[in-house]
């Protein structure tokens, strides 16, 4: 007996461990690879599903529209308050919620009181923005309009963003309709263009999404609402992502009819520099990441379309492939016992390469480009690509496993 045992642990010791970890390596890299194929399907579907939204002219009944701004020592909002006094709409006001600790500042804001434009300040600056936006919410029981718009300090609205707003949500009856931030001011040089592109491409998904009944969201802002809806829900003031959390609640209730209109835009602001880029790319994937986590099982729950259920779980776990793309770079150079075909890794990267660039491509036609702009792109793209990976990979593992509270406003070119 203690012979055998003694053969038995020889026996152990001499198995072939390093064959282990190739195998182990093996079904690692087939794991990322189905993480790329599965998001890599979903970008192409949705691009080739998008459809433009039918073009008709604003029939606005004069109901009352409250638009909320608010802000943090942004300057952005001088640029911006030109064009919200020159909406072309007979019953609106604005009203711009100032967090601002700088008594300059402060006093440059005042200025732009009167006429459509409202002042409001909290008693105490404690919280994010949906704490600002409950703020502002909460201030219009008094005078309450039938409708509520948010925008972002940089947002510049056409003069017939309201008609055209108004007409939206009352033939659709819908809670909120989503309109298209198109990031035209500012967007020079290889990162503004790719930014700009690459926010095309995802409002371009977005609308594919709504039509197909992917499990389109409230992205953050250029949008108006139901406002009795949006006051008996409120937004959570813990959530770094106050948009997605709406979202991803309102869906595992079974209690939000979202409408996308990409025909429906404000100009918005590029960020100043690829490290803006980075630190909102840090809050975006943490934050969504939580809140999906947070609401994920009263999702699965939920009476809701398989469809919808998928889409907004692929949206929530979005930030998994940042994480893939890391793990891949280390399981690569790992000797695998079986060898893929040629023709199947040159047939992976090639539907790779056309599910992420083809969208990007055409966001680029979507914005005028040119060819040669188009290209620049893609390559500043591809470079980007790697720069933001470590980044998203460490905010998609911390909205696993904790709640994110990192916050800074982005600093926008204008």
């Amino acid at each position: 007996m203690r012979t055998q045992a003694g053969g038995m642990t020889g026996m152990a010791l001499d198995l072939p461990w390093e064959h282990v970890a190739e195998d182990l390596g093996l079904v690692i890299f087939l794991l990322l690879l189905a993480v790329f194929l599965f998001y890599g399907t979903i970008n192409l579907l949705l691009e080739l599903k998008f459809r433009p939204t039918p073009l008709g002219p604003p029939h606005p009944n004069p109901e009352r529209v409250a638009i909320i701004v608010p802000i943090k020592d942004d300057p952005s909002i001088f640029n911006s308050v030109p064009y919200l006094r020159a909406i072309d709409y007979s019953h609106y006001e604005v009203l711009i919620i100032d967090d601002s600790k700088d008594p300059a500042f402060r006093s440059r804001v005042d200025a732009l009181a009167g006429g459509q434009i409202r002042i409001l300040r909290r008693p105490t600056t404690r919280g994010r923005k949906g704490t600002a936006l409950n703020f502002a919410l909460e201030n219009l029981t008094q005078y309450t309009p039938k409708f509520v718009v948010i925008l972002d300090a940089d947002h510049r609205p056409p003069p017939d963003f309201l008609a055209k707003a108004v007409t939206a949500i009352e033939d659709t009856e819908a809670h909120c309709v989503v309109g298209y931030q198109r990031h035209d001011v500012g967007s020079t040089g290889f990162f503004g263009l790719t930014y700009r592109a690459g926010v095309a491409a995802a409002m371009r998904n977005l609308k594919a999404r709504y039509d197909l009944r992917f499990g389109a969201f409230f992205p953050g802002s250029g949008a108006i609402f139901n406002y009795e809806w949006l006051h008996a829900r409120g937004f959570d003031e813990t959530s770094i992502t106050e948009d997605w959390e709406l979202s991803f609640r309102c869906y595992s209730e079974g209690d939000f009819r979202i409408v996308v209109r990409e025909d429906l835009w404000v100009s918005a602001a590029v960020p100043n520099s690829l490290w803006g880029l980075v630190q909102q790319h840090i809050r975006w994937v943490a934050g969504t990441t939580r809140d999906f986590r947070k609401h994920a099982r009263r999702l699965l729950r939920a009476r809701l379309p398989l469809t919808t259920k998928i889409g907004l779980a692929s949206q929530g776990l979005a930030g998994i492939q940042a994480a893939a793309f890391l793990l891949l770079g280390i399981v690569l150079p790992l000797p695998f016992p079986v060898k893929l075909p040629l023709w199947v890794s040159l047939g992976t990267l090639v539907f790779l390469g056309i599910a992420w660039g083809w969208p990007v491509v055409r966001g680029s036609k979507y914005e005028g480009y040119t060819l040669r702009q188009t290209v620049a792109v893609l390559a500043f793209g591809f470079v980007c690509a790697y720069v933001l990976a470590p980044f998203g990979a460490y905010a998609f593992f911390v909205g696993l496993v904790r709640n994110p509270t990192f916050w800074r406003v982005t600093k926008r070119r204008g």
